[in-house]
């Protein structure tokens, strides 16, 4: 079993990290964030450049230090998504995908069909390779460490901070 990466902090930096993070997350997704669980691709429906944009923007904004970051271990990249087949299956889908938005519209988002609909396409992807995805937990501990740092990788300690 790999050792994990010691990580000390005190309880408020951690909070205000976990504030930031979701509240980044929230904003950029328009999609409530629960817990520290949250993927970003199966739980946020992002993929291809969709992803990439929430992580570059993340990066930037944060200036978090993701050069060990390799992409295509957590998420198939745009030209993997976008195959024949899938392509014309999201064609086919497209009236549907509409109706759906039309009805989240207009319920006041309390359903949400289009997440249906997206576990029903997946169900017909042609795509074999299999990637990690990427959590809130995962973002949140980059932010915290201020690099690219998987949660699974790294323990967080909380102490006190020094009273002067």
């Amino acid at each position: 079993m790999e050792e994990k990466q010691i990580l000390h902090v005190d309880f408020a930096t951690l909070r205000q990290s976990y504030i930031e993070v979701k509240n980044f997350l929230e904003k950029t997704t328009k999609e409530k964030v629960e817990n520290v669980d949250v993927l970003i691709e199966k739980d946020l429906f992002l993929s291809g450049l969709d992803n990439e944009s929430l992580l570059i923007a993340f990066i930037e904004k944060y200036d978090i230090d993701f050069s060990k970051f390799d992409y295509s271990k957590h998420f198939l990249s745009e030209g993997e998504l976008a195959n024949g087949f899938q392509v014309v299956l999201n064609i086919v889908f497209l009236p549907l995908y509409f109706l759906f938005w039309l009805i989240k519209e207009f319920t006041f988002d309390l359903i949400d069909l289009n997440k249906y609909l997206i576990k029903i396409v997946k169900l017909f992807s042609t795509n074999q390779r299999e990637t990690r995805d990427m959590s809130f937990g995962d973002l949140l501990t980059s932010y915290v460490n201020k690099k690219y740092t998987l949660r699974n990788t790294t323990k967080f300690v909380l102490h006190n901070p020094k009273i002067s």
